[in-house]
């Protein structure tokens, strides 16, 4: 069944499965490491950054053209749901500055993974 989902769908699952395990993973990093906390919120970003451009690079990979729109829609797609998540678990996390802010990380790295999936896809 899952054979018959759109590519955009199969791309954002995977990028919300990055980035649940990127979160996993350095969550616990820092939980049992001698790191401070004070890196939770740049390696929230980083991991925000990778999920993206890893979802961005299948989307355009499986297609073969346009990659930096498939990979900048794919990036607000997965802002978006985030976006929703925050509304609904923790709408007083929300400003101006850090939606900004968001959004441009991920219209950016899914433009970015767009651009480097068509390199991989004409090898």
């Amino acid at each position: 069944m899952i054979k018959n989902w759109p590519v955009e769908i199969k791309g954002l699952g995977r990028a919300l499965a990055c980035a649940i395990i990127l979160g996993a993973i350095s969550s616990l990093v820092i939980y049992y490491s001698s790191l401070e906390e004070t890196l939770v919120n740049p390696l929230g970003k980083l991991t925000l950054i990778i999920s993206v451009f890893l979802g961005g690079c299948y989307v355009s990979k499986s297609y073969g053209s346009k990659g930096m729109i498939r990979g900048m829609s794919l990036g607000l797609m997965f802002f978006i749901i985030m976006l929703i998540a925050t509304l609904c678990l923790a709408p007083a996390h929300i400003d101006i500055k850090s939606f900004l802010y968001s959004l441009l990380l991920c219209v950016v790295a899914g433009g970015l993974g767009g651009i480097l999936g068509i390199g991989l896809s004409l090898q």
